[in-house]
């Protein structure tokens, strides 16, 4: 499989982070912050996108879905396309479009809404590959993903404190996702707002056994304590950690 970070940033962008967004095998996406849609173009993979995986509809991190949609209605997409998240996504993004003045139709191609249950821990559903989804521990109901294609796997956090729902999640992927919202010296800060310090990450990828962990979900407030952040992690996990960047490509 390959992963490419669209977007690495967290709730504030930055000149060099987008809202998150990441982008599995040109096609899947997780999340879909603002900015997403100029990053596909320029990648050249905004047609090959066939499904949406929405972690919960926090403003950053899925805002970029309306622009999106409508770059597929104006340049008259034929295939349908999926997007899975919480109860409501159907709803909130059918509202906001209503508000702006968008088709609901969006002409020739079809929208097929997939929502999650909030009574249920997992959920999985198959789109090629298998996907996962599990509820994490956030101030709104949020699930992490994981994608198997047979041979790998693939999970991404979303927004979360830390939780034994996301390291049963990982349990031996390739690559874990994981959200690294405050440094260490904030981590009372970090779980109040249901957010993950890097030593936090590092314990969950360190637990399920993951190859290789990607800290994200990225402030420009700690922009120049990446160093820090890391060596906060390798702490806990001794594997392979990679601070995300936008654009990043990682191929299994």
């Amino acid at each position: 499989m390959k992963l490419t970070i669209i977007g690495s940033g967290g709730s504030i962008m930055s000149k060099s982070r987008s809202y998150p967004a990441y982008l599995i095998n040109d096609e899947v996406l997780f999340d879909c912050g603002e900015g997403t849609t100029q990053k596909l173009i320029n990648l050249g993979v905004i047609d090959k996108i066939n499904l949406i995986c929405l972690t919960h509809l926090h403003n950053d991190h899925f805002m970029g879905i309306f622009s999106l949609l409508w770059y597929y209605w104006l340049t008259k997409r034929k295939t349908s396309i999926k997007i899975v998240g919480p109860p409501k996504t159907q709803m909130t993004i059918e509202k906001i479009m209503e508000l702006s003045h968008t088709p609901a139709d969006l002409g020739d191609f079809h929208i097929e809404y997939i929502e999650l249950e909030d009574n249920s821990n997992d959920q999985e559903f198959n789109y090629k590959y298998k996907i996962k989804a599990t509820r994490m521990k956030h101030g709104i109901l949020t699930f992490g993903y994981r994608i198997e294609d047979g041979a790998s796997a693939i999970t991404y956090s979303g927004d979360t404190s830390p939780d034994q729902g996301l390291v049963s999640l990982a349990r031996d992927s390739d690559i874990l996702i994981c959200e690294s919202t405050f440094p260490d010296s904030l981590q009372a800060r970090a779980h109040t707002y249901n957010h993950c310090t890097p030593s936090d990450a590092g314990d969950i990828a360190n637990k399920s056994h993951a190859k290789k962990l990607i800290l994200v979900h990225i402030s420009p407030i700690f922009e120049d304590m990446m160093l820090e952040m890391r060596r906060s992690a390798a702490e806990k996990f001794s594997g392979e950690i990679i601070i995300g960047k936008d654009l990043l490509i990682k191929e299994i």
